[in-house]
């Protein structure tokens, strides 16, 4: 046998023998027993009179700051208030399919828990949050909590306030993506290390455990990239790295690089004229693929690998950008 053709088999077993190992784990996740519950809060609310407000507020306390005087409640459930107007009735013509939300959510949580044995699933409540979109979801102990409004769809004519790039991502289709980058910042402790490889590593993580939380979800939904965006990314992965070698950016800790390429932004800023064909934040794509190919080499497990530094990371990793 010539080596071409050794070589070839062997490939082919790796991905037949990766891809049953993978259909194992996901067989043993949807063997996982849970019943979530999703309540629509702001169906709740909108039902609401004067009356029942009280026993409103003691179901739920924390939609109800102290600092807020009954009156602005009052106001919004007897229609006085225009925008919570406008919000109520665009969330009610959007029409959603709360069934199919809470199967989705329940089989996220489903990885969760066979990821950390020790999550205890948590009841899921839907609220108007006055267009958050910098914060739709939120994973607390005891709920996870969605800011319904921030789903409306990219074009939706509430968001023409918003800038395109943060647009790109109000759509219902990317809830569970955000429910697991919501849950992997649960797992994953921010760093105060301020090198980029640092950062890049530490949302690496996050993504890495995000997509193990929504493996259904697409590749620009895991990142929040526009579907050209991150094909651009992919294509150009060894590129980008080039310019981070090339410019010895890995261990420099000037702030900017935050700004120029982990934080979402519209593009990132190599300074070069193909700038506006990125999307923000590479650095956290490239430190995704640097996290993947350290547990693909090393017989770790995630709790290990969380625990470990991004010089580890880094070195044990035998990270090659893709051709």
């Amino acid at each position: 046998m010539n080596l071409f053709k050794y070589l070839t088999i062997l490939v082919f077993a790796k991905a037949i023998t990766s891809c049953t190992s993978v259909t194992k784990v996901e067989d043993a996740i949807a063997n996982i027993q849970l019943d979530i519950h999703l309540t629509t809060f702001h169906k709740d609310f909108a039902a609401a009179s004067e009356e029942n407000l009280p026993s409103l507020k003691q179901e739920f306390p924390i939609f109800f700051p102290a600092r807020v005087p009954d009156s602005i409640w009052i106001s919004k459930i007897k229609g006085q208030d225009a925008i919570h107007n406008v919000l109520e009735q665009a969330v009610q013509e959007a029409d959603f399919d709360y069934g199919e939300m809470e199967r989705q959510l329940e089989d996220v949580m489903r990885h969760v828990v066979y990821y950390f044995p020790k999550f205890d699933p948590t009841p899921v409540v839907t609220v108007l949050s006055d267009v958050n979109y910098r914060q739709k979801v939120i994973a607390t102990s005891n709920k996870f909590i969605i800011s319904i409004d921030t789903y409306l769809g990219k074009d939706h004519e509430l968001y023409i306030g918003i800038n395109k790039y943060q647009r790109e991502n109000l759509n219902i289709e990317q809830l569970p993506a955000d429910a697991a980058l919501a849950y992997a910042r649960l797992f994953l402790p921010p760093i105060m290390e301020r090198s980029l490889l640092d950062n890049m590593v530490y949302h690496g993580k996050l993504h890495y455990i995000q997509e193990l939380f929504a493996p259904k979800s697409l590749g620009d939904q895991i990142f929040s990239y526009t579907p050209e965006k991150y094909a651009f990314t992919v294509e150009n992965e060894s590129q980008m790295w080039r310019y981070f070698i090339d410019n010895e950016l890995l261990y420099d800790t000037d702030s900017k690089l935050m700004s120029r390429f982990i934080l979402p932004a519209p593009f990132s800023k190599f300074g070069l004229v193909v700038d506006q064909q990125t999307p923000g934040g590479v650095g956290r794509y490239i430190g995704y693929r640097m996290v993947k190919s350290f547990m693909e080499n090393n017989k770790v497990d995630l709790e290990t690998m969380i625990q470990l530094n991004a010089e580890d990371i880094f070195k044990r990793s035998k990270y090659k950008p893709l051709q």
